[in-house]
């Protein structure tokens, strides 16, 4: 009596001798085999195999796989000058999992990367900070989920001039008590203590609802580059933690608390890198979390001493605002 095979194994070879392998159900009529580092000619052996595992003798069959994923994602990074560094802007067409790697020299004068973006996100932008003011050579790749990597695009640009900001000169100002309410021991004080532990944080309390922001005052009239504020710890990517947000600015707040003289500096959406439902977090997320969520501010953008951080929408659409640290960075003397 013939066997009855349950399942249909595919395989192939690498050119580094690697046997990448997959299996359908012998009821499906076709299967996908990935991992290909190119688009040259390889062979695929396809096996019948029954519940026993045994395997049927294979079926050779000549594949051409279509352009990698990678390099359809590395043909369309795009560099940038930044402050502090440089920026990258993606397009990642069909969604895969990739890692895009920015690379250029460290103190010892070798060329090893500095900042690594893995994400399965269609389009984004993230950069490398805190890098000196002189022209740079960077380099470009992006790696995919088997360690195939792109070939590497260079790039000369040079950074724009940026400086931590002193955060013991930056205070609330909560202007005709028309910002959010907070809990005791929560107040917007607690986002510039330097600690981005659970220890200490600012927590907004009833009654609330959305929009809500707080306001600040930098200490100075300062050229804004970047914002960067850090998640709850325990619940990255959940709950109270901002998710859609305003960043606004002034040198000439109103009295009354309106967002009369005040311009729009930055509009931003927290997008997790794994695309995971909210309460599953991937190491890409939780490496991203520690870093802090960084809001570019356009370098257009006026020089400002008063910051409004305006959260339209949370990670849970809930109407409380809770986050640890925020930190800012620019030229203190525009």
């Amino acid at each position: 009596m013939p066997r009855l095979k349950i399942y249909i194994r595919a395989e192939y070879t690498t050119k580094e001798g690697v046997v990448r392998a997959t299996k359908v159900s012998r009821y499906l009529d076709s299967v996908v085999l990935e991992g290909f580092a190119d688009t040259d000619v390889y062979e695929a052996r396809l096996y019948a195999v029954d519940k026993s595992e045994n395997v049927s003798a294979p079926l050779v069959v000549k594949v051409q796989p279509k352009t990698p994923p990678f390099d359809l994602v590395k043909e369309k990074l795009v560099a940038s000058e930044a402050f502090g560094g440089i920026d990258v802007t993606y397009k990642n067409d069909i969604g895969s999992e990739v890692a895009i790697v920015i690379l250029t020299n460290d103190k010892l004068g070798n060329f090893v990367p500095v900042k690594t973006l893995s994400t399965k996100a269609k389009t984004g932008r993230f950069g490398a900070r805190e890098l000196p003011s002189v022209e740079t050579r960077f380099g470009l790749m992006v790696r995919d989920r088997w360690g195939n990597l792109s070939d590497t695009t260079y790039v000369t640009l040079t950074p724009i001039f940026e400086a931590r900001l002193d955060r013991t000169k930056m205070k609330g100002l909560n202007i005709n008590g028309t910002d959010a309410k907070n809990y005791p021991g929560n107040e917007v004080e607690y986002l510039f203590d330097g600690d981005v532990s659970n220890t200490t944080a600012y927590h907004t309390t009833d009654p609330v609802k959305m929009p809500q922001w707080f306001t600040f005052d930098i200490g100075k009239t300062v050229k804004l580059s970047r914002l960067v504020w850090f998640m709850r710890q325990g619940w990255y990517y959940n709950l109270h933690n901002p998710r859609k947000v305003e960043i606004w600015g002034s040198n000439d707040p109103s009295p009354d608390g309106s967002f009369t003289n005040w311009v729009l500096l930055a509009e931003h959406e927290q997008i997790k890198p794994s695309g995971l439902p909210v309460g599953q977090n991937s190491n890409a997320d939780n490496e991203a979390a520690l870093e802090g969520e960084t809001i570019n501010i356009p370098m257009e953008a006026p020089a400002v001493r008063y910051i409004r951080f305006k959260t339209l929408q949370n990670w849970t659409n809930g109407v409380y605002v809770n986050f640890t640290e925020l930190t800012l960075w620019g030229n203190p003397n525009p």
